[in-house]
């Protein structure tokens, strides 16, 4: 991925910090802001290409800086990150533009896999046009670049998708993608040859492999409930750290002075 002029909004000092020396020490020039007002600010005089930023922050909340940053440059990749994840307010990040709706907590490089993909992908607008006409020299085209929504890419792992492919993986994470009637041929083609269907968990990346045993009715599914507990879990402890953190009293630190010296 090129180098990239970032903004990371995060009002917790720890993680605005991690994700500042990350994505610099990878390259990128990065900038920070602790709150909304301030990032709006800074996304006021500079077009950044990738912004992170925290659902909830002090004063403007995430969306506003997600529909600003947008407007400004509407090809900049906008990623949403809360410990406090709902339908609602994802739905609404993602019908105003964001690439992604992450919980935490999540792992960096998930993250930076995540922006490094989405320079990959190159949407050809609905309705569809003509049926692609696939060059010559590409021998084996990628199942998207064959239902026309990727303009050229190659297949390197042999059709193997649903196990291998990251790319894939991150097509069929989004539903706008994963819903195209221009893929949904490839991919019954695809589950045909496997011959099972695919847990969705599976399709978004989240477990390397896992065949669906209940025809997508996740709520029925013992194995969805056990992830979402795991999450809900996780998500109390991140809680009680935060609140143990703002409650915490402010240690004193004392000052010792040398005596003056009587050697000379």
């Amino acid at each position: 991925m090129e180098k990239q002029r970032m903004l990371v909004v995060e009002d917790e000092d720890i993680m605005r910090e991690a994700l500042s020396d990350y994505f610099s020490e990878a390259g990128h020039t990065v900038d920070t802001a602790c709150d909304g007002e301030k990032s709006l600010e800074k996304v006021k005089f500079e077009d950044y290409s990738v912004v992170i930023v925290d659902l909830k922050l002090p004063g403007r909340d995430g969306i506003d800086v997600l529909r600003e940053a947008k407007r400004k440059n509407p090809k900049a990749k906008v990623i949403i990150i809360t410990a406090y994840p709902s339908v609602e307010t994802e739905e609404k990040a993602m019908q105003d533009g964001a690439l992604n709706y992450l919980p935490k907590p999540f792992e960096l490089d998930y993250l930076e896999t995540l922006i490094k993909q989405s320079y990959e992908i190159e949407i050809i607008p609905t309705p569809p046009l003509e049926e692609p006409v696939v060059e010559e020299e590409i021998v084996t085209p990628c199942i998207w670049t064959q239902a026309g929504i990727v303009s050229k890419r190659m297949c390197t792992y042999g059709y193997n998708c649903s196990r291998t492919c990251d790319f894939h993986v991150q097509m069929m994470s989004k539903e706008r993608f994963r819903n195209d009637p221009r893929i949904k041929p490839f991919i019954a083609k695809l589950y045909a040859q496997l011959g099972k269907k695919q847990c969705r968990y599976v399709m978004s990346g989240q477990v390397s492999h896992r065949s669906c045993s209940q025809l997508f009715d996740c709520p029925n599914c013992e194995f969805d409930q056990a992830w979402q507990d795991e999450v809900n879990r996780q998500l109390e402890v991140k809680a009680r750290r935060v609140e143990q953190m703002r409650t915490r009293p402010t240690s004193q630190v004392m000052v010792k002075r040398k005596p003056a010296r009587t050697d000379h």
